[in-house]
């Protein structure tokens, strides 16, 4: 298991553990919360986050990694102070993982894909599959524009 990797499913692992915990404090359930919220101590204020998921399988082609590569190096370079913050967050889920399976239904995927998640008070109130990756998964700078614009629009509108 690589460091990367590892430090993936030790997010996921407290993730699951902290939207345990908020869920069995809580005295009225959510409607749609999503169930991987990674602890980062540096949060404080988690009003409004913006998700970025990339989920693959056990199987990564080429292509597969380029585009994982592409959209961490999107969303880290520009939004690098709303991560320090906390108001925007980068995770890469294998769904082919027992305790990931759940994420295929959710966001209805068939392939690699990335998603985008807005969360308001902890719970999920939209989502987008970024599908246009494929198709620009040759046009770098036509890619990043994309991520980042799809992460910007969740950031400025809030639902």
């Amino acid at each position: 298991m690589t460091r990367k990797s590892f430090l993936a499913t030790a997010s996921f692992a407290a993730a699951i553990l902290a939207t345990f915990l908020v869920q069995a404090s809580s005295s009225t359930p959510s409607a749609a919360v999503t169930s991987a919220a990674p602890a980062t101590p540096v949060i404080t204020d988690r009003d409004h986050v913006v998700r970025v998921y990339y989920f693959h399988g056990n199987a990564r082609c080429v292509s597969c990694r380029k585009i994982e590569a592409l959209a961490g190096e999107s969303v880290r370079a520009a939004f690098a102070d709303e991560m320090k913050q906390g108001k925007v967050e980068w995770l890469v889920v294998n769904v082919e993982e027992p305790a990931n399976k759940h994420f295929i239904q959710d966001y209805k995927l068939y392939t690699k894909s990335l998603v985008v998640v807005d969360l308001v008070d902890g719970t999920q109130v939209r989502w987008k599959n970024l599908e246009r990756i494929w198709e620009l998964l040759r046009e770098d700078e036509a890619f990043r524009q994309y991520v980042q614009g799809e992460v910007r629009s969740y950031l400025e509108k809030p639902s």
